[in-house]
C-alpha cells in the first residue's frame, strides 16, 4: 500500500492560546452548493424531499451560490492580513455539483491567499475530464470520502446505486494524473460492517491515495437526533479515545464558514441554524464580521464556559470531537477573557 495510514490533520501547529486573538481565519469553508447526489443516512439530505422535514425546517433551499458573490467573497479574503491556511469547498451540499467548480478553485488559487484551497466530496461525480479540471485549476488538496467497499453497501449508506468498478477506475485516473495535489481518501467506521471491510477498503484505495483512514461516525449535524443512539461517544472524529470533555469550542476563535445564503459561521458543521450566524455578506464585509460585536460576544460566552446558553451550540457535540488537542483552550480560558473585552 502506497498511502500513509494518517487522519487528515496537521500535527506540526502552534498551541492555540498563545496565538489568540487572530487578525484573520486560519481556516475557511465555502458552501459553494446545497445540491447533493446522495442521501447518506448520516447526513440531513435524507429529509430534504420530506415536507416538513428537517431539512426543509432550516428554512434552507437547495442552489449553487451565485459566481458574482462568490468572486466578492476572494477579494475580500484578499483584504485579511496574509496567514490563511485553508480554504475548503465544503457544506451542506456536494461540491462536484457545482459546474463552475473549477472555475471557482482557480481564482481563489490564483488570489494567493491561502496556503491550501481543497475540496471535501464523495467522488461520485468524477470524471477524467473533471478530474484534469480540477488538477489544472490548482486545486492542492482532494479530500474524498467512501461510503462503502462495494454497490451495496453504497445504495445502504447512500440511497443510490453507483458503478463501484468505474467509480474505483475513476479514483485511480485522478492518482495518476494528480501532479502535485495531495490525495486523502477516508471512510466511517460506520459504513464498514467488520474487519473484513475495513481490509478491502484498505486494499481498494491505499494505492490511489496519499493518505488514508478510517474516521469515526459523530453527530455533526443535530438535527440528526437518532444518531446519538448509535454513535460511540467515547471516541473523537479521528478513532482516537477522548480522553477530556471540553468546555470551549475553539473552532469559533480561528474558523469562518460562508454559507449559500452568505451567512457566516464559526464552525464547519454543515446545516447551522441561521442564528448562529455572525453576520450576511449582503450586509457586513468579510473583515466587518470578523472583527464585529457579534462575533466578540459569542468568543467571550465561550470562554465564560457559558456555550450552552448558545440555542444553537447548545447540544452540539462535534465540537468535542473534532477539536486537536492543541487547540484546548478550557484552562486558559478565565485569564484569555481580557483579550476580547
Amino acid at each position: 500500500m502506497k498511502a500513509e495510514v494518517k487522519p487528515n490533520y496537521d500535527s506540526d501547529r502552534k498551541k492555540l492560546v498563545d496565538i489568540i486573538p487572530l487578525p484573520y481565519p486560519f481556516t475557511v469553508y465555502i458552501e459553494q452548493t446545497r445540491y447533493c447526489n446522495l442521501k447518506c443516512f448520516y447526513c440531513i439530505h435524507t429529509t430534504r424531499d420530506t415536507e416538513g422535514g428537517e431539512f426543509q425546517q432550516l428554512g434552507y433551499t437547495v442552489k449553487h451560490m451565485e459566481f458574482e458573490m462568490y468572486e466578492k467573497i476572494i477579494k475580500q479574503l484578499s483584504e485579511f492580513p496574509t496567514g490563511i491556511k485553508r480554504i475548503v469547498f465544503s457544506g451542506l451540499g456536494e461540491p462536484l455539483m457545482n459546474p463552475r467548480l473549477p472555475e471557482m478553485i482557480k481564482l481563489a488559487v490564483d488570489a494567493q491567499i491561502a496556503d491550501r484551497v481543497e475540496v471535501i466530496t464523495n467522488g461520485v461525480l468524477l470524471t477524467p475530464e473533471l478530474a484534469d479540471k480540477l488538477i489544472k485549476a490548482g486545486i492542492t488538496h482532494i479530500n474524498i470520502s467512501i461510503q462503502g467497499v462495494n454497490d451495496q453497501q453504497y445504495e445502504k449508506t447512500c440511497g443510490k446505486k453507483i458503478d463501484f468498478i468505474k467509480f474505483v477506475k475513476n479514483l485511480t485516473y485522478l492518482y495518476e494524473h494528480r501532479k502535485s495535489t495531495q490525495i486523502y481518501i477516508k471512510a466511517i467506521d460506520a459504513t464498514l460492517n467488520n474487519e473484513e471491510d475495513k481490509r478491502i477498503f484498505y486494499e481498494v484505495f491505499g494505492n490511489l491515495c496519499d493518505k488514508i483512514y478510517i474516521e469515526h461516525l459523530i453527530v455533526m449535524q443535530q438535527q440528526m437526533e437518532n444518531l446519538k443512539g448509535i454513535v460511540d461517544g467515547s471516541k473523537n472524529f479521528y478513532n482516537e479515545e477522548l480522553d477530556v470533555n471540553r468546555k470551549v469550542c475553539a473552532q469559533s476563535f480561528y474558523f469562518l464558514q460562508i454559507g449559500c445564503d452568505y451567512d457566516t459561521f464559526p464552525c464547519p458543521v454543515p446545516g447551522l441554524d441561521k442564528s448562529l450566524s455572525m453576520g450576511n455578506l449582503k450586509e457586513n464585509t468579510l473583515m466587518e464580521i470578523w472583527n464585529g460585536s457579534k462575533r466578540l460576544k459569542h468568543l467571550i460566552t465561550m470562554l465564560e464556559f457559558n456555550k450552552d446558553s448558545i440555542p444553537a451550540c447548545r447540544n452540539c457535540t462535534c465540537f468535542n470531537a473534532i477539536n486537536n488537542p492543541l487547540e484546548n483552550l478550557d484552562d486558559d480560558a478565565q485569564r484569555l477573557i481580557h483579550l476580547f473585552k
